[in-house]
């Protein structure tokens, strides 16, 4: 393949999908490459995704709002005409949301478990 795969785009409606679409982002990629923008109200999250993730990350964000598919000429009109908001929003939403959590990918018990 020539060219790497087209981001994913999700229409988030509101701040608590938002939220939990990033936060569970964050969760299995902490450091997947995304940006946000917001256009006639809507959320925008454009997620970067390798050809074996792309069902993984519809499965973790699609709850919460609507995949729209690789579509990067609707994302790119969306962040001209709209606000773009982050070029990093798993990463940056995504820890302030997870602070006080367990570290993604962290299998360490608390102390308290057993």
């Amino acid at each position: 393949m020539k060219t790497p795969p087209q981001p994913l785009v999700f229409r988030l409606e509101g701040v608590t999908a938002l939220c939990s679409a990033v936060a569970e982002l964050y969760r299995r990629w902490p450091r997947a490459p995304s940006c946000l923008c917001m256009w006639r109200g809507a959320y925008f999250l454009q997620v970067e995704a390798g050809l074996r993730q792309r069902g993984e990350v519809r499965r973790a964000a699609g709850p919460f709002g609507k995949c729209l598919g690789a579509c990067p000429v609707w994302f790119a009109f969306c962040r001209e005409h709209g606000e773009e908001i982050s070029l990093d929003p798993v990463a940056k939403l995504g820890r302030a949301l997870n602070t006080g959590k367990d570290e993604p990918g962290d299998t360490r018990k608390h102390k308290n478990c057993k």
